[in-house]
């Protein structure tokens, strides 16, 4: 998801009460989790489109031992979901994975100010009374205060029920407020984590329809920092897979050390949650852009599995942009109206990915060389374009590596030894 921004809470929260009804129990049927031969725990990885999926979605249908993430543009385009299982007796979710938030929240029952659709295959809409094992989180906890401390929320309290108060807002101006609570979150039939704790959303701005967001931040409460506990090794990796047929991963753990990964040093953010990676230089072509490269070490880079496109400060890509048209308009193609996207339109009826250029981002002790499937994407009939776009059409001044660009990559956040590795088309 974008990098979160500022972080209120109204002064309605602290009036509104819960009122939720109890229902019939949930679903108890979960994605299990597996364990591989390193002590990772591991998800595995598919699109919507797999012909496995189409066996599986359904929650009634999931295997007990056989944990998913999905792509699924219907759902929430360009976003990859995981399944987790919340609550006693257990409650499926399909939620979107994302490394550039850290509190995760999923919808819940009764939503009391905005709403969304959330669809059936993202599994019910969670209960929190439905669940023997739910507590709210208290106003004074260290949870609570540690919270509002890092998402610089200055008050967010329920005092009538002592229940602690979250709000996220996201640089898409989504946003979710509701309850902090604790769980179970099961992993798998033999194993789970007790008091996992999580946002329990009661007034949600949010265009998509699954259930809600697991964030991979950096902080203590992030469903990454939580579930690592679990293992022996402070990482995560992930591939999120291009084909519809392929199968990808996500681990969290020990990971296996392939001596084709590239790797540059991990950053954190600014004092915010979020990864992030320093940009050196860039290359079309093999040939440097014509741009003073003391303009790339101003920013970092973050590195965010929600954000589908990459952001590159205006200088960059406006560079990066007369070097693409450049090359492309020597082998026939049209530059596309939109000052703002680069795309190509082929003079000649029909667009040959053999025509376009290579693109390299220089990073500290190593090369991002993306494929040309990475670079760029057909957007429609005949019109391809590049996976960039300026700074000012997201978040001004922030740039982030989006996860169009390192599709089908792994990629390795070794938080112990603060090291990012990448190794293209490995899923």
């Amino acid at each position: 998801m974008e990098l979160f921004l500022a972080v209120m809470v109204t002064s309605l929260w602290c009036t509104i009460r819960l009122c939720m009804s109890i229902t019939s129990p949930a679903s108890s049927s979960t994605y299990g989790i597996g364990l591989n031969t390193n002590g990772a725990i591991t998800f595995s990885v598919f699109h919507i489109n797999n012909s496995f999926i189409s066996t599986m979605i359904q929650p009634a249908n999931i295997p007990a031992d056989s944990s998913t993430v999905i792509g699924d543009d219907s759902m929430r385009k360009n976003k990859y979901f995981m399944g987790i299982s919340l609550g006693t007796p257990p409650v499926f979710n399909l939620v979107t994975i994302d490394t550039g938030s850290t509190l995760s929240w999923v919808q819940c029952k009764n939503c009391q100010i905005k709403c969304y659709d959330q669809a059936a295959k993202a599994g019910q809409i969670f209960n929190p009374y439905n669940s023997s094992t739910y507590s709210k989180v208290g106003c004074s906890t260290e949870a609570c205060n540690g919270m509002h401390m890092d998402l610089a929320v200055e008050y967010g309290c329920v005092e009538e029920d002592d229940t602690c108060i979250y709000s996220l807002r996201y640089g898409s101006g989504e946003y979710s407020v509701g309850y902090l609570g604790k769980d179970r979150l099961t992993l798998a039939s033999n194993r789970s984590i007790d008091n996992f704790i999580f946002g329990c959303g009661e007034d949600n701005l949010y265009n998509g329809v699954n259930a809600g967001i697991i964030g991979f931040g950096t902080k203590s409460y992030s469903f990454f920092n939580q579930v690592c506990q679990q293992t022996d090794y402070t990482a995560f990796s992930y591939c999120f897979p291009r084909d519809h047929e392929n199968e990808g991963s996500v681990t969290i753990g020990p990971y296996a050390r392939d001596i084709n990964l590239m790797w540059t040093k991990l950053i954190y953010y600014n004092h915010k949650p979020a990864y992030a990676i320093q940009q050196l230089d860039m290359m079309v072509n093999g040939i440097r852009l014509e741009i003073d490269p003391y303009i790339y070490i101003s920013k970092m880079t973050i590195v965010d599995s929600g954000t589908a496109d990459t952001y590159i400060l205006s200088p960059v890509f406006d560079a990066l942009d007369k070097a693409m048209t450049k090359e492309m308009q020597a082998k026939g193609y049209t530059r596309g109206w939109d000052e703002r996207r680069i795309c190509f339109i082929s003079n000649s009826g029909s667009a040959n990915w053999n025509d376009f250029p290579t693109v390299e981002m220089k990073l500290i002790r190593s090369t991002l060389k993306l494929p040309v499937e990475n670079a760029f994407y057909e957007s429609s009939n005949n019109v391809i374009c590049s996976t960039f776009l300026p700074d000012d059409a997201g978040v001004r001044g922030v740039q982030m590596l989006g996860n169009r660009a390192v599709r089908s990559f792994k990629l390795v956040f070794d938080i112990q030894a603060m090291n990012f590795g990448f190794k293209a088309r490995a899923c």
